[in-house]
């Protein structure tokens, strides 16, 4: 008898987990409400620098909506700040809630010589995406690389002012045993890889949103993703997609909007709320 199984949903697992990282990864930028400066304040959670980082003791409230129709909902604060080397480094708190399921990734962000840096959440959101896969199939050997990955955004936000991205391209070997319902199971490998592209600043506009108007720097830049699955009993199944990514945003508030197009799907991020 044949045994019929489908890689292509362990890969589709694994597609739009990565698609949902750059959502995160991008949740720790920040806007300022061009018609009340308290927010932006001086913009870096509590200094004197304007910078890319969410203003201390608010809230930001998201809904993120996807192509196929679904939707969720992220709130993003800084949860604690403290000094390292001479730097005010702020943890921040990423909760989601999407398809009845809660998440709560962290991550890290500073200022310095005028440039924000984060820290990306990806170790984080890599086990969430394990965690899902388990649910599918027996991991039987898992190595990741690739980390810390670090993302770079210049604080003049200036039309040309780069986006630029630190670390290796994040790669994932895992080999899977997968059930097959009464004929046991077959041995089966997932290779993976996620590659940042650098961008920059392509603008500087107005957009509104269900949080007020906000004056903000439009950025473009790209990631690719990378899948090889094969097992025992199929031929390897590859894909390659490229993910462009536009996003508006501005010194102290966060995040006003994101618009993530992949070549069968897109993910939307929306500030609706501060608090």
């Amino acid at each position: 008898m044949k045994i019929k199984i489908t890689p292509s949903l362990v890969i589709s697992r694994f597609a739009k987990s990565a698609l949902a990282l750059a959502v995160l990864a991008m949740s720790f930028t920040a806007c300022k409400d061009d018609d009340d400066p308290k927010p932006g304040g001086d913009g870096d959670g509590g200094g004197t620098e304007k910078v890319f980082i969410p203003t201390k003791d608010k809230s930001y409230v998201y809904k993120i909506t996807d192509s196929d129709g679904s939707t969720g909902d992220m709130i993003t604060k800084i949860i604690s700040t403290a000094d390292s080397a001479g730097l005010q480094v702020h943890t921040i708190s990423n909760f989601i809630r999407e398809n009845e399921e809660e998440k709560t990734f962290k991550s890290k962000a500073y200022a310095k010589g005028g440039t924000t840096t984060n820290e990306l959440p990806y170790p984080v959101a890599i086990k969430e995406m394990v965690n899902e896969i388990n649910d599918i199939a027996y991991i039987s050997d898992l190595k990741i690389t690739g980390f810390p990955q670090y993302q770079m955004l210049e604080n003049n936000g200036k039309v040309n002012s780069p986006l630029t991205f630190k670390g290796d391209p994040i790669k994932l070997i895992m080999e899977l045993e997968i059930p097959v319902g009464e004929e046991g199971s077959v041995i089966g490998k997932l290779e993976a890889r996620m590659t940042h592209k650098n961008g920059k600043a392509v603008a500087e506009e107005s957009i509104t949103t269900p949080a007020g108007e906000f004056k903000c720097t439009k950025w473009e830049y790209s990631y690719e993703v990378y899948t090889k699955f094969e097992t025992e009993v199929t031929q390897p199944e590859i894909t390659t997609e490229l993910v462009n990514v536009t996003l508006w945003t501005a010194p102290g508030v966060g995040v006003v909007k994101s618009i993530e197009k992949g070549e069968e799907s897109t993910s939307t991020t929306e500030l609706r709320k501060v608090e």
